[in-house]
């Protein structure tokens, strides 16, 4: 039986991964009773850095559990490359199983409020002024009928996202639909040009692209397929587009 929605059972277990990769993790808000915490690798302002996030909608837990699963079956490529990586945004509602905050907040529309809730406040205060090689985003979709993945890019370099699908493939296949969220739809993988007026209440993955990373992906899974299916297809996608990126940006600081 897993503990998805139990955040001091994973917070746990991300002890565990820091001290197996010799690193330390830092609190980054308190919200309510929940500590939030975020773990960097790497020296502030390498441009290989690869941002991941997870749980900041407390109704989809292979999210967390994808990122966590990850981080223990690659200690070594944490101390070796430089990350930075927020466990779980959202553990209150984690442990309700909803998708907002405590308050009722989507915190994954707060991020162009001009007095963002914490711990949106203080990750935009963290991360304020540096870029990342990649920056991905972990999600679910109760009406998904495969996984899929937003990609966006700030230059004419080859797409990620088919390759990350392919990882998945043998856990999950590709979404089927050609319209995902009213966007098109090809192959499991949405592009399109992101325009701040589109988007009034702007998501995490919109405000990175703009802001701070190179390449932006935000993979989501079905939420109806089994939890263990979700995570482990969630960890492939994500292994890969790392993997992608550290190959991109060798040389590179």
């Amino acid at each position: 039986m897993h503990r998805a929605h139990d955040p001091k059972h994973l917070l746990a277990r991300w002890r565990s991964v820091t001290r197996a990769a010799d690193l330390r993790l830092r609190q980054l808000a308190v919200v309510g009773k929940f500590p939030i915490h975020y773990l960097r690798s790497g020296e502030q302002g390498d441009s290989r850095t690869i941002y991941i996030s997870a749980g900041v909608h407390g109704d989809e837990p292979a999210s967390p559990a994808a990122l966590l699963s990850w981080a223990e079956q690659n200690a070594e490529q944490l101390r070796s490359h430089p990350f930075l990586l927020f466990p779980c945004l959202n553990p209150a509602g984690l442990l309700a199983n909803v998708r907002n905050d405590a308050s009722g907040c989507d915190l994954n529309r707060a991020f162009r409020l001009s007095r963002p809730p914490s711990p949106i406040r203080e990750l935009k205060r963290l991360i304020r002024g540096e870029k990342f090689a990649l920056a991905l985003a972990l999600h679910e979709d109760y009406d998904a009928e495969g996984i899929y993945i937003y990609e966006a890019i700030r230059a004419r370099e080859p797409f990620w996202g088919e390759k990350m699908l392919a990882a998945a493939q043998p856990l999950i296949a590709a979404e089927p639909r050609q319209r995902i969220e009213g966007r098109r739809a090809r192959g499991g993988v949405v592009r399109r040009q992101f325009r701040p007026r589109t988007f009034p209440l702007m998501p995490e993955s919109i405000y990175l692209h703009q802001h701070h990373s190179f390449r932006t992906c935000t993979i989501e899974t079905p939420s109806e397929f089994a939890f263990e299916q979700r995570v482990a297809a969630l960890v492939a996608a994500t292994e890969e587009a790392v993997q992608l990126s550290i190959a991109s940006r060798r040389g590179c600081k």
